[in-house]
């Protein structure tokens, strides 16, 4: 059974439809990407996945449990690390806790012991932007680990990095999300990107947006290996094909 699944989604705004009749599925563990062309409704579905936005119609379930329009129920992190300039790092990402009601050094203590996992240790005491790119980035998905844990929904969520800085965080995103058991949905304009990271990948297409395919994505050997298969570029043109 699905641990998160959208049944069906429908949403228009002013009376134009954007999404329609979206039906998609995240299993524990899974990485899935979700592609289309800019305006076909990627994001609109994402702010109805993660509660705040209520669909015309259909529905968002977590655990089998309708959880549509709830907002706090999935973990969502949009383009822009978001993190604020003013808190350490520590408390940045205490601040799903401090949000809760925890007092500030409750909520550093939930978080603390997860720094070193994460690739931060260190870090706590300085203010982001004494931090590389990379490791905001880490931070922000950090912060967006506690506001639900489970399940993720990331939008984009390596598109202001340089190709180096990517690389090492797509593997690092791998294990920490396999270590962690986390279901990821993430949208993506990058083909590569998509292959790399994914277990599967559904493909929206069309006015108003419909869910057209749905692509298995087998990798065999480490990261970089798959990345230099034909098998992947076989993957990356099949994608481009269904765009």
């Amino acid at each position: 059974m699905a641990i998160f699944e959208a049944r069906n989604i429908t949403q228009s705004y002013e009376g134009v439809p954007i999404i329609e009749d979206i039906c998609l599925a995240l299993n524990h563990g899974e990485v899935v990407c979700l592609i289309g062309a800019s305006g076909v409704g990627k994001s609109t579905l994402f702010q109805v996945l993660s509660g705040m936005k209520k669909p015309d119609s259909g529905g968002v379930f977590l655990n089998g449990e309708d959880i549509t329009g709830k907002t706090g129920m999935v973990s969502y992190m949009l383009q822009k690390d978001m993190l604020l300039p003013f808190m350490n790092v520590i408390d940045n990402v205490a601040l799903p806790y401090r949000l809760k009601g925890f007092k500030k050094k409750e909520a550093r203590e939930k978080v603390r012991s997860y720094f070193g996992q994460f690739g931060l240790e260190g870090a706590q005491d300085k203010l982001p932007d004494q931090l590389s790119g990379g490791m905001r980035q880490r931070a922000a998905f950090m912060r967006t680990y506690f506001f639900g844990r489970e399940v993720v929904l990331l939008d984009e969520p390596f598109s202001a990095l340089d190709e180096l800085t990517k690389a090492d965080l797509y593997e690092w995103y791998l294990n920490i999300g396999g270590e962690l058991g986390l279901a990821t949905l993430f949208i993506s304009h990058s083909l590569e990107e998509a292959v790399s990271l994914s277990n599967r990948v559904y493909v929206m297409s069309g006015v108003p947006g419909r869910i057209e395919a749905e692509v298995a994505i087998k990798r065999r050997g480490s990261l970089r290996e798959f990345c230099s298969t034909s098998e992947f570029s076989e993957y990356k043109n099949r994608l481009r094909d269904l765009l």
